[in-house]
């Protein structure tokens, strides 16, 4: 018999190295489903939701630096999954997304589910395309995994129609070989720019095209070698930089003139990655102070000045300019003005540290817990270098802070905005590194109301998973704005919509209907010996973590 197009569909899958299809599957996913019966080196990862299932394949894709395969069901299925593929369109995730459509002999006829689903997910995906024929099928996927993982990586999306995967395809063309290892051109123009500054007075902003460039230990040694803070990008997405490093500043804040504040007294900033100032709430006034040299790399020429103006913009593969780039520093920068730069980084380190250890004290009788006191004792019960996915609007800050992400690959946070991603991102992440290490989960209790079915499948497929949710009640961090305008919401009392205690959320009950075993902790000592048991167990457990109202991240 010849090829159909689900078996073309899964020749292109074990050539490109998936090993796993997340999904929930539908009427118009049911070939795909056949195909894979008594099939055991692609297995399905059910999710009860499209949504998590997108936020699984993401984690997974950006643990393994592969393009990870969603497949999900028509035009609902696409629906559910488009928050959180606009979080992995933000990440810069590779994913290569497909979604049955209803079979072409009878589309004329708009049968129940079909739609334009390329219409659908143009918004959500780097391109979006309706496979035409069985014979177009081959070609087409091997075209959606090369685009995914080229930078700059990202979704893309392909529209099947059933009936092409029950009918003979033509077979896929080979899979290609494509390396971009380009280094920019301007490198001793970049070293005499970073150079002419004092040192301590240069900065690194890093967005989370250093971590999918492989090239933070290459950005560790530029920051060393000039002697420069660096800084994540507002809300990076992945480890750009070890946080236990002396010379790491912290994420930069949300508003324009927060991080103006923040890198004032700076001569120099050197951006790595796209839109390294991307804010949430509006202030007036540019990012940067006048006269600050802006330059900025990145592996898309498009990204170069295209929402602040630079003195110099240079396009490359950045794991190699970055290295390229160092050497050039090297035999540039004032080694005695560095190392004292240097040694003052470590200096306010020590005191940033010290502060954070007394806010932490401070809070320690209180109950319930101050988020400080509480991530402090999670984060100390768990091993080194404990992956965190965090999403966790009001706490996370402290969370972050307490994280030692000393390797890369350890800090996850969807940039997109949405919630509902950590939980199953956790799972797929947990998924990707074999289940053989831990995965800790810090969210909010809104937050986790969103994709809380991610909890039946890190149960059904055993993860390592500690799902630990800060409750304070309600949507603490919309509160916190409403205070800042100082409107009738504060004077009133009244906060419209933003609370969840009446009735409050049973997290114990919830956890153990989708077979995952659940606590909750009310000082500090049960939380770190609740998450060190949790550890140790190796299967997905919850930790309640009732916290303070009125905290800030």
């Amino acid at each position: 018999m010849s090829a159909t197009g689900a078996d073309v569909l899964l020749d292109v899958l074990r050539s490109e190295g998936v090993r796993h299809v997340f999904g929930n599957p539908g009427t118009t996913e049911l070939p795909l489903m056949d195909a894979l019966s008594g099939v055991e080196d692609v297995s399905y990862v059910l999710a009860l939701q499209e949504a998590s299932a997108a936020a699984m394949a993401d984690a997974y894709a950006q643990a393994t630096g592969r393009p990870a395969f969603l497949n999900l069901h028509t035009t609902v299925g696409l629906g559910n999954a488009a928050g959180n593929l606009a979080n992995a369109l933000a990440n810069g995730t590779p994913l290569v997304v497909t979604a049955g459509q209803q079979d072409e002999r009878h589309l004329a006829a708009e049968p129940f589910l079909s739609g334009d689903l390329v219409g659908m997910a143009r918004a959500l995906a780097k391109s979006a395309h309706e496979v035409r024929s069985p014979d177009e099928l081959g070609t087409m996927l091997r075209r959606a995994f090369r685009d995914a993982a080229t930078p700059p990586t990202g979704p893309v999306f392909l529209s099947i129609r059933m009936d092409h995967l029950q009918r003979p395809a033509a077979p896929a063309p080979p899979r290609s070989t494509v390396r971009h290892t380009a280094v920019a051109g301007p490198l001793d123009e970049l070293a005499d720019r970073l150079c002419a500054a004092a040192a301590g007075e240069v900065a690194l902003v890093l967005g989370d095209e250093v971590a999918h460039a492989g090239a933070v230990p290459a950005t560790v040694a530029l920051a060393e070698a000039l002697g420069a803070t660096a800084y994540g990008a507002p809300l990076f997405g992945a480890t750009v930089f070890p946080t236990t490093h002396d010379l790491w500043g912290g994420m930069l804040p949300l508003s324009t003139a927060a991080i103006r504040a923040a890198l004032e007294g700076c001569a120099t900033v050197l951006a790595i990655g796209a839109n390294p100032f991307q804010t949430i709430s509006y202030t007036p006034g540019p990012p940067l102070a006048a006269g600050t040299v802006l330059l900025q790399l990145s592996a898309d020429p498009h990204a170069l000045g295209r929402t602040e103006p630079v003195t110099l913009g240079a396009s490359g593969a950045v794991a190699p300019t970055v290295e390229a780039l160092t050497a050039r520093v090297r035999e540039r920068a004032d080694a005695a003005a560095v190392a004292a730069a240097r040694a003052a980084a470590a200096q306010r380190r020590r005191e940033e540290a010290e502060r954070r250890r007394e806010l932490a004290d401070a809070g320690s009788a209180t109950a319930p817990l101050h988020a400080a006191t509480a991530a402090r004792a999670l984060m100390g019960a768990l091993p080194a270098d404990t992956p965190l996915v965090a999403e966790a609007p009001t706490s996370g800050a402290f969370v972050r802070a307490f994280h030692d992400a000393g390797a890369p690959g350890t800090f996850f946070f969807g940039r997109g905005g949405g919630l509902g991603w950590a939980m199953p991102a956790a799972c797929g992440l947990a998924l990707a590194r074999g289940r053989r290490q831990p995965v800790l989960c810090a969210i909010g209790d809104g937050a986790a109301m969103y994709s809380p079915q991610a909890l039946w499948t890190a149960a059904r497929e055993r993860l390592p998973v500690l799902f630990a949710i800060f409750d304070n009640g309600g949507y603490a961090i919309l509160r916190d704005t409403l205070d800042d305008w100082d409107g009738r919401s504060r004077r009133t009392g009244d906060y419209v919509a933003l609370e969840l205690d009446d009735p409050g959320v049973d997290f114990l009950h919830l956890a153990a209907s989708m077979g995952v075993a659940a606590t909750s902790v009310r000082s500090a000592e049960e939380l770190a010996g609740a998450a060190a048991e949790a550890v140790a167990a190796g299967r997905p457990r919850l930790l309640h973590i009732p916290i303070a109202v009125a905290e800030r991240g």
